[in-house]
């Protein structure tokens, strides 16, 4: 049988060895030095410092792209904003059809608390795992599409034009990406497939995509109730601005548990199971969610049935209050009761749920005839809408299994997860008619955007070859 006549679940002979090979002798060191490369995200350069780096980042990469990527591939960079530049890696298929692959070179702040002999911008290689800010966290994604390309091109398999857009601004919520859309446009209008690996996964023994997440609105409640600071001895008499605002949030949360109560911010369209493989791939998920969020005590009715844990960060709407503005130092001698309170707060919403008109109801259950007649406000200052797309044609999701299957051991496993990404949703609005596939490798212990980064190379091998593998079906798919 030919390569050409291969049904498109049947795996490419030879790939996973081609895929380890050239990940490991060409990718990786690349990689290795691209650590070195600070290139925060603009949003965390509000000094413009980073403008030299970002050009740097991207020319690292594609002078590493030009010496490897198929024949024939051309490298362009556009710069329409100054700090956040983006490369254009065309690499031409052998075959009809186009798959647009987004990735990032911008990178989350080093953050403290890394081990003795870790850095945020000192590669290590130690225990299969590569060290550093951006090794998982966006650097991974772009040398994966050129790499899978590659293993096709060395091994003579028919595969679509694959066409790599690295950008950076992704974690600055894809503040810029829309501005390059038009070239992109200009360059494939209306491309098959779109491929984003910049996402989580619950473990490292299958692929995980993503089939839905949550969005995420948040915003500034202030409560104003005296005309100045009062001691606290008054208490009783005035009306506490922050009891006040507590008693606000009580109507729209329970709060201890912090899920929100309102009709309105509750699920329209949800699955029985987070996960698309049932009960099992439930459990993971529950267990990944609850070690990401450091539950480690036994808490009745979350952690003694991880299927249920599952479910709690995705399909309910949750409230936290992530700061507090007004109060007095806690090392104080004394007491003071606030003229007035600030609380910084972010409501998650369930996929499918509207942002837009979540925001106007909370603000009505929030300021509605306020307690003692005091003075409230609600100020939404972010919102990134959730996304709950269609189902994945039928081809992805067996292409998919397959790849995940023959390469990780386990066939892939899509689930909704409660973490928002708002350049995937940016994306969706602009190709809404082109399925998009969302997974990546940020699994148990890749600390993306806190110390300790680090990419599981056994995973990254996988995951090269699971694309390249997808990339090969993407012509039989009809």
């Amino acid at each position: 049988m030919t390569n050409v006549e291969m049904d498109m679940t049947d795996p490419v002979p030879d790939l996973y060895t081609s895929v380890c090979r050239i990940f490991d002798e060409q990718a990786l060191p690349s990689l290795s030095e691209f650590v070195k490369i600070e290139n925060l995200s603009p949003a965390f350069d509000t000094e413009a410092d980073s403008v030299a780096e970002a050009h740097n980042a991207l020319q690292h990469f594609s002078d590493w792209a030009s010496d490897h990527a198929p024949k024939g591939t051309q490298i362009s960079k556009l710069v329409r904003v100054q700090n956040a530049p983006m490369l254009i890696v065309d690499i031409p298929g052998t075959v009809d059809g186009t798959i647009l692959c987004f990735g990032h070179l911008d990178k989350y702040p080093a953050g403290d608390g890394w081990n003795e002999g870790f850095s945020a911008y000192t590669p290590v290689l130690r225990d299969r795992k590569l060290y550093g800010r951006g090794t998982v966290d966006g650097g991974f994604a772009p040398y994966c599409y050129v790499s899978a390309a590659m293993a096709l091109a060395e091994l003579g398999v028919p595969r679509p034009r694959c066409l790599i857009a690295v950008e950076m601004s992704y974690e600055s919520h894809g503040i810029h990406l829309a501005r390059y859309f038009p070239d992109l446009r200009s360059l494939c209008d209306k491309p098959d497939l779109i491929i984003s690996l910049d996402a989580i996964c619950a473990d490292y023994e299958r692929l995980w995509y993503s089939t839905g997440y949550r969005g995420v609105i948040e915003g500034h409640l202030t409560v104003e109730m005296l005309d100045k600071p009062a001691h606290s001895g008054a208490v009783g008499m005035a009306p506490s601005a922050l009891g006040i605002a507590f008693d606000l949030l009580g109507r729209i949360a329970d709060l201890p548990s912090g899920l929100i109560t309102l009709e309105s911010l509750k699920p329209r369209n949800r699955t029985e199971h987070v996960t698309t493989e049932g009960r099992e791939t439930d459990a993971i998920a529950g267990r990944y969610f609850l070690a990401a969020a450091g539950v480690t005590r036994d808490v009745p009715g979350i952690t003694d049935s991880p299927e249920n844990a599952a479910v709690l960060p995705v399909w309910n709407a949750s409230l936290a209050v992530a700061g507090i503005e007004g109060l007095s130092a806690p090392g104080l001698t004394g007491g003071v009761l606030p003229s007035a309170v600030t609380l910084k707060i972010g409501v998650r919403t369930p996929p499918g749920v509207d942002c837009a008109a979540a925001a106007t109801d909370l603000e009505q259950a929030l300021v509605g005839s306020p307690p003692y007649n005091a003075t409230v406000d609600f100020s939404p200052t972010n919102m990134l809408p959730g996304w709950y797309p269609d189902p994945l044609p039928e081809w992805l999701t067996a292409s998919a299994r397959a790849a995940s299957t023959e390469f990780f051991g386990n066939p892939a496993v899509g689930w909704f997860i409660g973490g928002a990404y708002p350049e995937i949703e940016i994306i969706a609005q602009e190709f809404a008619d082109t399925p998009m596939l969302v997974s990546g490798i940020m699994g148990p212990d890749a600390n993306f955007h806190v110390a300790n980064e680090a990419l599981d190379l056994p995973a990254a091998r996988k995951m090269t070859a699971s694309i390249a593998q997808i990339l090969a079906d993407l012509p039989a798919r009809d």
